[in-house]
């Protein structure tokens, strides 16, 4: 009977400890994996930081989503992007474009205006250099992470409505919009302000956005 006992005994032991272990490794396992998730967010954090220092974009908000709303918006972001085009050039500087902006805000809201009043609309439009929150975004076959940007940011009216985006420095914004790509001389430009990984997070491309993964696993 003694010996019946001992035996049980050391059999739940055995259990009860075989069932610790496997908590013990089960929790281990929990603690990692958040901790990993946790690397991970930080460092596509970090790369979308790094991103938004080097590029500047612009914002056109259209008034609601209603179809005359969005038509009215993408007119008056032709003419701000031809107008943009035409004091900006190709060349300048991070630094330069922010600046020749800022400078001209007013004559950016008069030639919005200008466009609005034509089409028979008396919405205000107000512009201004602010940080912005963006979520996700493609542009072309590019595709710019979810986190705060400097932009140009032009409102039409109440500003309710989805608004249309590109990226001003370096000058994407000046593209033929109809072939849906950006150029290779313009992703050019982007890898010379961005660090390699950087550069490739952004290309809408799986094998090589997989090369970023890679970069953040775990050791």
């Amino acid at each position: 009977m003694r010996r019946r006992i001992q035996r049980n005994i050391w059999i739940a032991a055995t259990i009860i400890g075989l069932l610790a272990t496997v908590l013990v490794g089960a929790v281990r396992i929990h603690t990692l994996k958040r901790e990993k998730e946790t690397v991970q967010t930080r460092l596509e954090n970090e790369v979308q930081q790094g991103i938004a220092k080097e590029i500047f974009r612009l914002h056109v908000v259209a008034n609601s989503d209603t179809e005359e709303d969005q038509n009215l918006k993408l007119h008056v972001k032709t003419k701000i992007v031809d107008y943009l085009e035409g004091i900006l050039g190709e060349d300048r500087s991070l630094e330069a474009t922010r600046e020749a902006v800022k400078t001209h805000l007013d004559e950016i809201e008069e030639a919005a205006g200008q466009v609005i009043a034509d089409e028979g609309y008396d919405y205000p439009v107000a512009a201004a250099v602010e940080k912005t929150y963006f979520p996700d975004k493609t542009y072309g076959d590019c595709t710019f992470p979810a986190g705060e940007y400097e932009a140009l940011n032009v409102k039409i009216g109440k500003a309710e409505g989805h608004n249309w985006w590109c990226v001003l420095y370096p000058s994407l914004c000046f593209l033929d919009e109809s072939h849906g790509i950006v150029s290779e001389e313009k992703k050019e430009d982007l890898r010379e302000v961005l660090t390699e990984e950087e550069f490739l997070t952004i290309l809408n491309d799986p094998e090589k956005r997989d090369q970023v993964k890679i970069g953040f696993k775990w050791f």
